[in-house]
């Protein structure tokens, strides 16, 4: 298959689900705009959690550690041992969730707006995240899906969904879908240049890809 089909495919499928993407994308611009400091951590929450799982899992668990605000202030072993209860890798990712609270409430006063603030272009606020020793368990794809999640619209999620896609349609040719940091960025900006042609953002496209591929928008 070939662009064509993709361009195709990506016009019927907007044009199906339209309503539904449009109120997802205005979610993420409003709790990166309206959202507490505590909203923008749940959702880097949730993309630690996503990462190697399902979304539906790890929305499911990112809710239950919302509840009475246990993730703000629950110590280590209480993560764990909640995690545990409804999460297989409630060890590594615990300790994930924990040194990433701590480490931006000891360094940068749980002000993730200032993070953003101080790193303003695309590639700095994406390596803020992605390449931060304090911030373990946090690649370029996670980085870029918490990023999309709250507002910020010119990354992409390249899970193994995306990439598919993108080799189905012979956009990249690559036979890994683990991505090393240049090719992510090589695949993001071969998407990039298809979602200009469609005149939308690239976050956006992500979104109708994912749909292609499982049917479903979470976030």
């Amino acid at each position: 298959m070939n662009k064509d089909g993709l361009y195709k495919a990506v016009e019927r499928t907007y044009l199906k689900k339209k309503e539904e993407i449009e109120r997802k994308i205005e979610e993420f611009h409003l709790i990166g705009a309206e959202g507490t400091n505590e909203d923008i951590f749940l959702e880097l929450v949730f993309c630690i959690l996503a990462a190697g799982t399902s979304a539906n899992l790890a929305l499911k668990v990112s809710n239950i550690l919302r509840k009475d605000n246990f993730i703000f202030y629950a110590n280590l072993k209480e993560i764990i041992k909640k995690l545990k209860t409804c999460y297989r890798f409630y060890n590594i990712r615990g300790r994930y969730i924990f040194q990433t609270r701590e480490y931006i409430r000891s360094v940068h006063k749980f002000n993730f707006k200032k993070i953003f603030e101080i790193n303003y272009t695309s590639d700095d606020r994406r390596s803020f995240f992605s390449d931060n020793k304090n911030i373990i368990g946090v690649g370029m794809k996670a980085a870029s899906h918490f990023l999309r999640n709250v507002g910020f619209m010119e990354y992409a999620i390249l899970d193994k969904h995306i990439i598919s896609i993108m080799k189905e349609f012979n956009l990249i040719h690559y036979d890994s879908l683990i991505l090393s940091k240049n090719n992510y960025i090589k695949c993001e900006l071969i998407l990039g240049l298809f979602a200009k042609e469609l005149n939308m953002p690239l976050g956006k496209l992500d979104l109708i890809l994912w749909y292609m591929k499982t049917g479903e928008i979470i976030k």
